[in-house]
């Protein structure tokens, strides 16, 4: 019995370290060849100004496009002077300059080394003047530049703008003010003023979302009970001598100990400075709960708290896995070993300061295999590791027998995240074969991810040439340099990579519109019916409308006889037609719209977001499991990352040379345009801000006095010689030092684009088809005159305002007279708010 239990005694040490040495031998340089992400390591500057922070920024470790780097705007004080306020976490500063430009770059206003800073502890300060060369009420881009103790360079990026008007402590001081109130129910009784609730537009049902409409309840955060944790983070994005707009971001709490909740708030503020008041035009928070990995699961849910329902979610084929983003990290869970793995995200619960908490990223889920491993893409900025204050695409593979993630292929842009997000939004694609699909400055290329190889696949004049199914799949483009007289529509779809070339006859012309769902909606138009207008647009009625599959196989066709149709939009399953009727002379007025509805439900998967109403929470958002969760046997994981020699860097050659708008709104770029109607419609809707490719201001909401008149022009009369369009134009060209005879230039053939556009210099022509009356008045603000053209023909120029009324330039009358700003704006629609402007660079 004794030499027995010594053999099990010894078969069992060898089995032992036979376990060991079997387990070092399949990890053998396993340890060696993954690491944790590296920790973020660069400084964060703040401008402070009468005691108060704003504007943190963070920095870049790459030369970036000035134009583009417009997040946060700066107001200098009396003297041209700031004040620096630089967190060092760590490192030592050996070097400051600051590089003054125009807001496009290419102007260097001034270039000066900062040797008169400050370092206590883990602090520096700097007070800086900007020397006698620049102008009042105009925005400048400023970058500042650190050297660090290891000799790398760091940029920070902000607009600059010098003027006594603005009034930025008494608008700061309200928004901070309000944002105090909120966590005093008495105190915040004074804020009611401000509100519009208004229950018919708010369901005052989440605390997730809570608005300008919401309840007085919902602003107080209800029975929340929640404390504010740590310093507001204030950033002016914009301000003009009425207007501001802020974001505030911090983080609050509910509850103690092992059941304490985390959220992430933003507050949009939108507010107007009067000499009697203040007025809060808009008023927005988002609060998203942070996710407790080890407080995620209870039966059949993952609870994720207080956030929206929009979770971005992807399963595997077989059901076995999902993989979800929320709040800025990406989870996978795997109900067949009951794993709960944080794939991804800058931020933990080992690092949450404010370098890895910065929200200017997104995460999109490519794909996932029946192996339980993951394709996902990181784009924006990146907080930490590998490219730290780069920004970028970087595309990830998480192994899941490993348990780990590696970087396929990195590929830098340099124009900020807010220009690239959109891009992103509308294209990046992985299909089984590897071969990734994303669209950049209006190109759709092609990645081969094993090769590290790309081409150009399509490239477009305008991005509406480019069309994409919301899932992604399916992708359909026009070609060529006329879009209006286009003969082929190219499907593809990008998992089988099956394309399809679809021409219409050569008396014909097709025009792509979008998709409902992954079928393609298309125009057809006769080249007869075809034509430019003098405004120098292209009239374009449809003589019928198509919905085809991926593979081009006719799905409907919509024609009713002397029905045409000029637009139309897609929301959920409904296509709205914008449509015009031909008369017998030839002439067409509008038509009633028309709906096309799409009765094909939507695939609905084993796992789906549920989000019912939970007493203090309110509507608690969840998925929905296939089975039930073992909470004690759920392991939780968090994968290492592959170290790689060398770099997998692609750069892609993009042209930059089209013309585009930007729409900045309360939280970035919202839409990305080559026409200005299009970005100003936008804007308008939003509250936001238009800018050209060389970051000049094109509109703006709401930064207008109550009243202007341009008193330089005057009555006209039309004549034999000039109609009434030709004398709106010889007044325009005349206002601006021009004196030309635009009958005749009207009558050789050119347009009323080309007629501005040949005669004004530094002044860029916009055509404002569609947009409102209202939007109109921001350029008479500046003592611009709007030209509004008219069905007849004929046109008048918009030449001032009050809170009543416009100024009208009538030249078939002769007259210079005032019109109820509704009866005008009524009248105006009914001539399809024809509108021709232009703004000074």
């Amino acid at each position: 019995m004794k030499k027995l239990m010594i053999r099990l005694v010894v078969f069992a040490a060898i089995f032992l370290l036979t376990l060991v040495v079997a387990g070092n031998i399949m990890n053998q340089g396993h340890d060696n060849m993954t690491m944790e992400m590296a920790e973020a390591s660069l400084p964060i500057v703040s401008v402070e100004r009468g005691g108060v922070r704003y504007n943190e920024l963070h920095g870049y470790t790459v030369p970036m496009e000035t134009f583009a780097m417009r997040e946060a705007v700066t107001v200098l004080e009396e003297n041209r002077n700031f004040s620096l306020y630089i967190d060092l976490y760590g490192r030592n500063v050996t070097g400051m300059s600051i590089e003054l430009r125009s807001t496009d770059g290419t102007r260097l206003v001034e270039s000066t080394e900062i040797t008169s800073y400050q370092t206590e502890g883990n602090r520096a300060y700097a007070d800086i003047t900007l020397k006698d060369l620049i102008d009042p009420k105009t925005e400048y881009a400023l970058k500042i530049t650190l050297t660090l103790d290891d000799d790398t360079p760091v940029d920070y990026y902000t607009r600059v703008v010098w003027s006594d008007d603005l009034k930025m402590e008494e608008k700061l001081s309200f928004v901070l003010d309000f944002h105090n109130r909120l966590f005093d129910r008495e105190a915040a009784k004074e804020l009611t003023k401000y509100l519009e609730t208004n229950a018919q537009l708010e369901d005052n049902a989440s605390f997730h979302k809570v608005n300008i409409h919401s309840s007085f309840r919902q602003l107080t955060w209800g029975n929340l009970d929640v404390r504010q944790q740590g310093d507001t983070v204030v950033r002016l994005t914009e301000i003009g001598e009425q207007t501001a707009s802020f974001l505030l971001y911090y983080t609050v709490y509910g509850g103690s100990g092992e059941d304490r909740t985390d959220y992430r708030v933003v507050e949009h503020y939108r507010v107007r400075y009067t000499t009697d008041r203040m007025y809060l035009l808009n008023y927005e928070r988002t609060m998203t709960q942070i996710p407790n990995p080890d407080r995620m699961v209870a039966n059949d849910k993952i609870l994720l708290g207080i956030t929206g329902t929009d979770i971005p979610l992807m399963e595997s084929e077989d059901g076995s896995s999902v993989v979800f983003v929320v709040d800025g990290q990406l989870y996978s869970y795997n109900a067949t070993n009951n794993k709960l793995t944080i794939l991804f995200g800058f931020y933990d619960q080992k690092h949450m300061d404010a370098r890895d908490m910065y929200d200017e990223h997104a995460i999109k889920i490519l794909d996932v295999d029946e192996g339980q491993n993951v394709s996902f893409a990181v784009y924006g900025y990146m907080n930490r590791g590998r490219h730290e204050g780069e920004v970028g695409t970087q595309l990830y593979t998480y192994n899941s027998a490993t348990n780990t993630i590696e970087e396929t292929i990195y590929i830098p842009y340099d124009k900020g995240y807010a220009m690239l997000k959109p891009q992103m939004e509308k294209l990046l694609y992985l299909n089984r074969d590897q071969n990734l699909y994303l669209m950049l400055e209006d190109v759709v290329y092609v990645i081969d991810l094993e090769e590290k190889t790309y081409y150009p696949m399509a490239s477009v004049l305008q991005s509406d040439m480019v069309q994409v199914s919301d899932n992604h799949h399916i992708l359909a483009w026009q070609e060529g340099s006329d879009l209006y007289h286009s003969k082929q529509l190219h499907i593809k779809d990008l998992n089988t990579e099956i394309q399809q070339d679809m021409t219409v006859t050569a008396e014909e012309s097709v025009r792509l519109m979008g998709f409902m769902g992954e079928d393609i909606i298309y125009g057809v138009a006769r080249n007869e019916d075809v034509y430019r207008e003098n405004s120098g647009r292209i009239f374009f009625p449809m003589y019928k409308l198509c919905i085809c599959d991926a593979g081009g196989n006719l799905l409907k066709e919509y024609s009713q006889e002397e029905i045409y149709v000029t637009d139309c939009s897609v929301e959920s399953n409904q296509i709205t037609l914008e449509r015009v009727k031909r008369q017998a002379n030839g002439a067409y007025v509008a038509a009633a719209t028309d709906q096309i509805m799409n009765s094909v439900e939507e695939e609905v998967g084993k796992y789906t977001i549920v989000a019912p109403a939970i007493d203090t929470y309110e509507r608690y958002v969840q998925i929905q499991t296939r089975r039930t969760i073992d909470s004690k046997t759920l392991q939780v994981l968090t994968p290492k990352e592959v170290v790689f020699e060398g770099g997998r860097e692609l750069v892609l050659e993009t042209d930059t040379d089209a013309v585009k708008y930007y729409v900045y709104g309360a939280y970035g770029v919202e839409g990305i345009y080559s026409q200005p109607s299009k970005a100003v419609s936008l804007a308008n809707e939003v509250s936001g801000v238009v800018v050209n490719r060389q970051g000049n201001v094109i509109w703006r909401k709401g930064n207008r006095a109550q009243r202007n008149q341009i008193m330089a022009i005057t009555a006209i009369q039309t004549t034999e010689e000039q109609n009434s369009l030709a004398q709106c134009l010889n007044t325009m060209l005349k206002y601006e030092g021009i004196t030309r005879n635009a009958e005749y230039l009207l009558e050789q053939g050119q347009t009323v684009m080309e007629v501005l556009q040949n005669n004004l210099e530094h002044i860029q022509v916009l055509d404002l088809n569609g947009c409102e009356l209202d939007a109109m008045l921001y350029y008479v603000d500046r003592d611009i005159p709007v030209l509004a053209l008219l069905d007849d023909g004929g046109a008048v120029l918009i030449t001032g305002y009050n809170e009543y009324n416009v100024v009208v330039m009538d030249p078939a009358k002769g007259t210079l007279a005032k019109m109820g700003m509704n009866d005008a704006a009524e009248w105006l629609k009914k001539n399809g708010n024809n509108f021709v402007t232009y703004s000074r660079e």
